[in-house]
């Protein structure tokens, strides 16, 4: 069975779309963490495998949009790949001048680029009329990325990591049916993300500030950690609305930054404060 019919499976044979919380005990500590994070217990307990992978749906049709505009100049619509059925706009950014061929790093930018447009077909097709239209996207959120190969890696570094945590952090809201996939997601984005640190540090390349207190910056900003790993050799988590507390660059928001119009789906509201 593929990874694709897998999470249809979950998707059109679940008796009870509101049941999927509950894998190794966990249900519990997200219910009594839910204070902290911005998520209301009710939230914590009702949220499905569905619900999940569309909010992750969100981040890769951010992702792809990102490195397709990086890379060819147009967007994923422009560019004929699947974006859905009465898709938002994606504004902002530009091709990037991909100078510098020390680290590869416009070959590398392709092939990500190319990954993460596979996982949005691959949740795309998985979910079928469930998942969600993607939201409108605003590239230049953050007032760089697109300027230079510095201010790319500087984008694609924060995007990388995120992910990474956003992943972590909804794992254990997933069932045992879907968890497999995901965390095939999760190490092709950790592949990422390494890449893109090593060329920040090889590049000397400044990353300060950092995001929250989770963030971890590679060198030179960082010059003790490659990795963007804990004491334990594992890497940070973020609950959905501590990424949208990112994404949206407000506390208790519905909608801004690189969402102008909210995320789409249950995940819509970003936590009270950051990680």
């Amino acid at each position: 069975m593929s990874n694709k019919s897998i999470i249809t499976d979950v998707v059109e044979s679940a008796s009870n779309r509101r049941s999927f919380v509950r894998n190794l005990g966990i249900a519990g500590a997200a219910i009594g963490a839910a204070a902290t994070i911005g998520v209301k217990p009710a939230m914590a307990q009702t949220a499905t495998d569905v619900d999940v992978l569309n909010f992750a749906l969100n981040l890769e049709f951010l992702e792809a949009e990102f490195y397709t505009v990086a890379t060819t100049g147009k967007t994923m619509a422009q560019n004929g790949y699947n974006v859905g059925p009465n898709p938002g706009p994606t504004t902002g950014g530009n091709m990037v001048s991909f100078s510098n061929t020390l680290v590869f790093s416009q070959q590398v930018a392709m092939e990500i680029a190319a990954d993460e447009r596979a996982h949005v077909e691959l949740l795309l097709g998985a979910l079928g009329s469930s998942a969600i239209v993607k939201p409108a996207i605003n590239l230049n959120a953050l007032g760089f990325g697109f300027g230079s190969l510095n201010d790319f890696l500087k984008l694609a570094r924060i995007f990388e990591d995120i992910g990474v945590t956003a992943y972590a952090g909804a794992a254990p809201l997933l069932s045992s049916a879907v968890i497999g996939t995901a965390a095939k997601i999760l190490a092709a984005e950790a592949q990422h993300v390494s890449n893109i640190r090593l060329q920040i540090a090889r590049l000397a390349v400044a990353t300060a500030p950092a995001l929250d207190t989770v963030d971890i910056l590679p060198p030179p900003s960082n010059p003790n950690q490659y990795f963007s790993l804990d004491s334990n050799g594992l890497c940070e988590t973020r609950t959905p609305p501590q990424v949208l507390y990112l994404a949206y660059g407000a506390p208790n928001a519905t909608a801004g930054a690189f969402f102008p119009n909210g995320a789409n789906g249950y995940y819509t509201t970003s936590a009270a404060s950051p990680a």
